[in-house]
């Protein structure tokens, strides 16, 4: 089981997202939110069961209402994370 952050402004303290066996999850929760009755949005198996990351940036996007390459840079920002790489988190759309 691999688990990133997912690094989007206003998401990045709790959110993480990454690969159970060959399916992809997503367990996103606002900053400003509690997480004690879990996340807001919990894309997993059974509702979800996805095997391709790029499915589960799309699904994650249309989520949280930001645009799909947004959400695959925030991704990319957890894995930079996870070695050690020092970034800011993806700064979301002005609206």
């Amino acid at each position: 089981m691999s688990m990133y952050a997912f690094h989007l402004e206003g998401w990045e303290d709790l959110s993480t997202w990454g690969r159970d066996e060959d399916v992809y999850y997503a367990q996103l929760i606002r900053n400003d939110a509690s997480d004690d009755e879990g996340p807001q949005i919990w894309i997993s198996p059974p509702q979800y069961v996805i095997h391709d990351i790029t499915e589960l940036v799309r699904i994650v996007a249309s989520s949280v209402g930001e645009p799909a390459e947004l959400i695959d840079e925030a991704m990319g920002r957890g894995l930079a994370l996870t070695r050690g790489e020092r970034i800011p988190p993806v700064a979301r759309r002005q609206r």
